[in-house]
């Protein structure tokens, strides 16, 4: 039976609700217990034949993962004779006779002996999956797939993972030496901070006792990561980041140039805006509703020297919108460049479109001038067409005209069935421009035709 089994045994009469959220303590596994015994059979023989040995005996060698294919003679023979581990699958006994003709000839000419020898694994000696198969039912899969956030590693664990949710941490940490806080996410992000719920498994940051729910300010969760050029330094657990969209991150701020200004919406902590501002010299205008992850933006704008370009503030991002607006009441800020607006909210972005409607003086802004803007939105469809079809859709409905030439950029699979695209497009004249009541009266009977 498996190490966990008679502890899974014992959790069985817990009722439903709570066997869910029981935890199999980390204690219940020891190191020392997990291990293996094989024997194998070996060829004795000098150490000035172990070079030739390994070239005539390749198709027959033990090759095990982590496990030298020459060892030192265990019988007092160490300085004068060296191992070579075969493979079972070839050499299944030390029996001459029975050889391999291959390795029967080359035993015979360099006088070797064939021995047993015995392999011992530890806990040491076994990779994170490996450690993790030996100790989780059989019907129980080893995650496999998490994100990394510097020291932190981010779990999204299955329901019948969640018992040994310790136990798959403390392997974590074990065998993953820059991984020190394990966390994993309890539910979706229903907050305006898209922040979600987490539990800490394993904290070798602090040593506090796991599991807890994480809360504001939690020391090991505080971490560093490197991307597009860049240090960002963030608590995992007050703001919104997610290390898969480097990709993203990385092609549209290549989109941009010196003579660009960026105004960033959702900013968050700074992935758009501080390479934007770093690799670029954009003029950078980074919005962000969450008062921590604009801490977050400011300190990763000192830490990458664009503190100068990058100007930050805190509040709804319409409000953010009709400020900037408002700030160039005299000129639009447009030298040889383009105006990008960017919108990383991809549950509601589409819906924020009303924000820019009729903010823009016709005297002051050319069709030309207007923002081009870059849309992130999720939709329910494994087909980009259609997801383009129905985000537009959405932006439109809030906008309250068409909006024609839009470049649509699959970015990733959030889920099965479910993308994230980025949709690029000027923002359209026809509902960016201030208009007289009547005009508008106009228009909006248009629309609603």
């Amino acid at each position: 039976s498996r190490p966990l089994d008679e502890v899974t045994r014992n959790m069985e009469d817990s009722p439903p609700s709570q066997q869910q959220r029981d935890a199999i303590p980390v204690e219940s596994f020891e190191r020392e217990k997990l291990s293996s015994v094989a024997n194998v059979v070996g060829l004795q023989i000098k150490p000035q034949d172990i070079s030739s040995a390994l070239k005539v005996l390749k198709n027959f060698l033990l090759n095990q993962a982590r496990q030298p294919n020459v060892v030192d003679a265990t019988n007092g023979e160490a300085n004068r004779s060296k191992i070579l581990l075969l493979s079972p699958e070839h050499v299944k006994s030390s029996v001459l006779e029975e050889l391999p003709d291959a390795c029967r000839g080359f035993v015979k000419e360099k006088d070797g002996k064939l021995v047993h020898y015995t392999l011992q694994h530890s806990y040491s000696h076994f990779t994170y999956d490996e450690a993790l198969k030996k100790l989780l039912p059989q019907d129980v899969e080893v995650p496999s797939s998490f994100e990394t956030i510097g020291h932190v590693a981010h779990l999204n664990l299955r329901e019948n993972q969640e018992a040994y949710r310790l136990i798959i941490a403390q392997v974590m940490v074990d065998k993953y030496s820059a991984i020190k806080t394990v966390v994993n996410k309890l539910g979706n992000i229903t907050n305006e901070f898209r922040v979600f719920q987490m539990e800490v498994l394993a904290d070798k940051i602090t040593n506090q006792s796991v599991p807890r729910l994480v809360k504001e300010g939690d020391a090991a969760l505080e971490t560093c990561v490197k991307q597009s050029g860049c240090i960002f330094k963030m608590n995992f657990g007050e703001v919104y980041w997610n290390s898969r969209l480097d990709g993203e991150h990385k092609r549209l701020v290549a989109s941009f140039s010196s003579d660009d200004e960026v105004w960033d919406m959702f900013a968050g902590i700074g992935p758009f805006s501080v390479p934007a501002a770093k690799h670029h010299s954009c003029q950078v205008y980074a919005n962000d509703l969450n008062p921590r992850s604009k801490f977050y933006l400011e300190e990763n704008c000192r830490l990458n020297k664009v503190d100068a370009l990058v100007h930050t503030s805190c509040m709804c991002a319409r409000a953010f919108l009709a400020s900037r607006v408002s700030q160039c009441s005299e000129k639009a800020p447009r030298g040889k460049g383009k105006l990008h607006c960017i919108m990383n909210l991809p549950a509601s972005a589409p819906e924020f479109m009303d924000a820019f409607r009729e903010k823009f003086d016709p005297a002051i802004w050319k069709p030309e001038d207007l923002p081009l803007v870059h849309l992130y939105a999720f939709h329910k469809s494994d087909d980009a067409a259609i997801c383009e079809q129905e985000i537009m859709r959405r932006a439109e409905s809030s906008l309250g005209c068409r909006i024609p030439n839009v470049e649509a950029h699959t970015v990733r699979d959030v889920a099965p069935k479910k993308l994230m695209l980025c949709c690029s497009f000027r923002l359209p004249a026809e509902a960016a421009y201030m208009r007289e009541e009547g005009e508008r009266d106009h228009k909006r009977a248009k629309v609603e035709g």
